[in-house]
């Protein structure tokens, strides 16, 4: 089994990215545990999700995912894990899936766990983002 999550920096204890789309590097664990780091030179949801059919991924875990992305790793059977909102290391991350203590994104939870919120109404930091976009998906002004 490859378990792939996006992380903010190329180290195998690195937190995991609060993007998807647009996380610089992703770990891929197979099943020894054993964690390699990518970078990725994609900046857009689907494009990871190809990338990430294209070798081989049976799960995803991560704190956010758009819809198109979502939909496309379900058609290929990628199971898709919700990390939460807190701070959570890939390693850590591992161990909460093998412990069965993570929840499963499905099409019925989808949109209140990883679904596109109202950018007026969410409260997470944006000084993280040198985009100028918030979540990658809105404009600020």
């Amino acid at each position: 089994m490859i378990v792939s999550m996006p992380v903010k920096t190329a180290s195998a204890d690195a937190a995991l990215a609060p993007l998807f789309g647009n996380a610089k590097y992703f770990a891929f664990a197979n099943d020894n545990n054993e964690i390699t780091i990518e970078k990725m030179e994609q900046n857009s949801g689907r494009d990871v999700a190809r990338i990430l059919v294209a070798n081989n991924v049976d799960v995803l875990i991560t704190s956010h995912l758009g819809l198109n992305p979502f939909v496309l790793l379900k058609s290929y059977g990628i199971k898709v894990y919700f990390a939460g909102h807190y701070r959570l290391t890939a390693t850590d991350a591992l161990k909460l899936l093998h412990a069965n203590e993570l929840v499963e994104v499905t099409s019925d939870n989808f949109d209140s766990l990883l679904g596109e919120h109202d950018h007026k109404t969410h409260t997470h930091d944006h000084a993280h983002s040198h985009t100028g976009k918030c979540c990658g998906q809105h404009s600020h002004v």
